[in-house]
């Protein structure tokens, strides 16, 4: 299917040349009346419940056609183009035929001091490449975005840069979210921080605009850390099959401290794979409990310490806890509740959960616009529901009639999302992918893969108790000797039979399954076969508990 995309004209000032030295070039593309645009915004928000921040401009051109070069003292190939697009709060880039050899490098800019700091993304390298060809950069203040491509003369092949079309924001990019919100670096964090971590930012395209949303990285009873995102369906229902290429999931979006203005080094993964949602949008809204699963299409890198986020699908409410969400695609926000969540009946009857939020230390954080989809948490730190709608505001009457910070939100329930009568075939139920093996469990831990943190399943930097209220360790299994060449000794605490063991290599994929012939406190495991370096070790028992070592 073909990207919708808004007409643009396209300019260009062709600038003086000098034999090996250009001036940077400069393209501005034409976009629709602004205040036509703000009125689009308005309206999705009102219809939709969608947080609309701009629209595509449809902008066909090869970078290099239109790029000066500049041949840098170094040996260095550099090409610049300037593009600029009239009044816009923010542009971005759109490529449909995407491709950087290895030792090349993309960067992004803004416009050199019209901000008291350089916003800038890159450098992009060549591990954005994927078969499709198509990728788009982050989002940049101003109304100007200055592409920037070098290559080194030892590079092998030739890059590719056809850019297909100019996000155009009206708002959004300065990501200023309304006074009440909490920080989710602030003291109601604290207790928070592995869900702070599986917590993401959406930047979704869809049907020629484009969305803020939230999600949560999740888990599954395989604990095999796939990278598998949570998110609501309303936040994406129009995306077609090419533009999940450009749905951006921006990790680690936060400020460094509580009311802070300097964001973390935040990093961003572009494309993903749908796997599964609620089909239950209609013209009255959704009426199921409108949930979204898809893949993180290209590999997250350890060194991001990714969280995936525990969850339950029992049914059973969650008491106290907490919701981190990214609204009007600001930094990372965290609401509390302190009364217990109740059943209610929007969508399908009995598929949401309803929160009010309470005041805290801090302020009274709430929900936004880009929220959506984002997770509620119980006191378990487990996923009970995604977010769908609400009412609650920093404002009274401040987004319309009933809403305020004593409002009420609902999330859809992760039990009604496993196997509630959503209308949508049996195999496409949620449990299906989050229980790939069918192993019955509804109560998943979440965990943690990343430099420094202890392999998926461990939860990493966070304890188990802390993170789950559930002690692994008091299984009392063993691994011995560690490390080893030769073999393994398996030993299982007395009344713990080992029904399976599984072996992971260091990136989380699962190599082999031994089941032993019978039912045993021990066993031995020849490792001579498996290549050097760390391996993560699974083992079941009888009753399905599950613990991790390496």
């Amino acid at each position: 299917m073909k990207l919708k995309l808004y007409s643009g004209v396209l300019l260009w000032l062709m600038l003086g040349a000098f034999p090996n030295v250009l001036s940077a070039q400069n393209v501005n593309v034409s976009a629709p009346l602004f205040s036509d645009i703000v009125e689009m915004v308005e309206k999705e928000a009102e219809l939709n419940g969608r947080d609309m921040a701009g629209v595509v401009i449809e902008s066909e051109m090869d970078f290099f056609d239109f790029a000066s070069l500049a041949v840098l003292e170094n040996g260095i190939s550099e090409w610049s183009l300037d593009i600029e697009s009239t009044y816009a709060m923010g542009l971005c880039v759109y490529f449909n035929d995407f491709h950087i050899p290895v030792g090349g490098s993309l960067l992004f800019q803004s416009e050199a001091g019209v901000f008291s700091t350089l916003y800038q993304e890159g450098p992009v390298r060549s591990d954005e490449n994927n078969g499709h060809g198509r990728w788009a950069s982050g989002d940049i203040p101003g109304d100007q975005i200055r592409i920037i491509y070098r290559q080194p003369s030892s590079s092998i092949g030739s890059p590719r840069l056809g850019i297909m079309g100019i996000g155009y924001f009206v708002r959004g990019v300065s990501r200023g979210s309304d006074d009440c919100e909490v920080d989710v670096m602030c003291p109601e964090g604290d207790s928070w921080q592995c869900e702070r971590d599986a917590t993401v930012r959406l930047r979704v395209t869809q049907d020629g605009g484009i969305y803020y949303c939230s999600g949560s990285m999740v888990n599954n009873t395989e604990y095999d850390c796939r990278q598998l995102l949570l998110s609501a369906f309303h936040c994406a229902d129009a995306v077609s099959e090419d533009e999940w290429a450009f749905l951006k999931v921006r990790y680690n979006y936060e400020y460094t401290e509580c009311g802070g203005t300097v964001s973390v080094n935040s990093h961003a993964r572009t494309g993903v794979i749908p796997l599964t949602n609620s089909d239950d949008a209609s013209a009255q809204g959704f009426n199921g409990s409108d949930f979204l699963l898809v893949e993180v299409e290209d590999v997250i890198p350890e060194t991001w310490n990714p969280f995936y986020a525990g969850f339950d699908a029992s049914g059973e409410t969650g008491h106290i806890g907490v919701g981190i969400h990214h609204p009007s695609g600001d930094r990372k926000k965290i609401s509390n509740y302190t009364n217990p969540l109740t059943s209610y009946n929007i969508g399908g009857a009995g598929s949401h959960w309803r929160v009010y939020w309470t005041a805290t230390e801090t302020n009274h954080g709430v929900t936004e616009g880009g929220s959506s989809g984002s997770a509620i948490f119980n006191e378990n730190h487990h996923i009970v529901g995604t977010l769908s709608s609400g009412l609650s505001a920093c404002v009274v009457g401040g987004v319309g009639n009933g809403t305020g910070p004593y409002s009420p939100d609902f999330y859809g329930k992760m039990s009604y999302h496993w196997d509630g009568p959503n209308p949508i075939a049996a195999s496409q139920k949620l449990k299906n992918f989050l229980d790939p093996s069918g192993s019955g469990q509804t109560i998943v831990n979440g965990s943690y893969v990343g430099e420094g943190a202890q392999p998926c399943g461990n939860f990493g930097a966070c304890s188990v108790s802390e993170a789950a209220g559930l002690v692994l360790e008091s299984q009392g299994w063993s691994l011995s000797p560690n490390p080893a060449s030769g073999s393994v000794e398996i030993s299982m605490p007395a009344g713990a039979p080992l029904v399976e063991l599984r072996v992971y290599d260091a990136r989380g994929r699962k190599l082999e399954s031994r089941m032993p012939n019978s039912l045993s406190e021990s066993l031995s495991f020849d490792v001579s076969h498996l290549s050097k370096g760390l391996h993560f070790f699974t083992v079941r028992t009888s009753d399905g508990t599950s613990s991790f070592s390496s």
